[in-house]
């Protein structure tokens, strides 16, 4: 897998190894909405590379994506949106309930499991299969954005 990556890499002209690998990415899932037309939530753990690079975004086909965060603002959990989120060589950064996180609005029927595309600062994209939960199923984080 990571050999692949790096043929991508240099292929597209990119430097090697700039992002993540695939397998740099562990857990990808999305919570669905139980309010039709509310967004949905998507969370992963990402590892950097060995280089620095930023996470500028993400894609879901038929969807529009932003990315979030949530942080204590004088008493009262906020979310703002996030425009590119930094990455050191090695680091490792969840998103998960009440820290970053994806949004996803226009979700329609995704199924079981949707492709997520991560984007990168360097060009780097990376898809991997992020498992779909309903806002009701058992053993799943609750919804950060019950109440949005």
């Amino acid at each position: 897998m990571k050999r692949l990556f790096v043929m991508f890499a240099l292929a597209a002209g990119a430097p090697a190894m700039s992002a993540p690998a695939a397998d740099g990415v562990k857990g990808a899932w999305v919570r669905t909405s139980p309010a039709p037309g509310r967004p949905a939530a998507g969370y992963f753990e990402l590892t950097n590379g060995i280089k620095a690079d930023a996470l500028t975004g993400a894609e879901v086909p038929g969807a529009r994506v932003e990315m979030h965060t949530m942080a204590m603002e004088a008493g009262v959990m906020r979310m703002r949106p996030i425009q590119q989120l930094a990455l050191k060589p090695g680091e490792t950064v969840a998103f998960k309930s009440g820290g970053y996180h994806l949004m996803i609005f226009g979700l329609a029927s995704p199924g079981k499991s949707l492709p997520l595309t991560l984007v990168f600062a360097s060009g780097a994209k990376i898809t991997v299969p992020a498992e779909v939960h309903g806002a009701a199923d058992g053993g799943v984080q609750p919804n950060p954005h019950a109440g949005h």
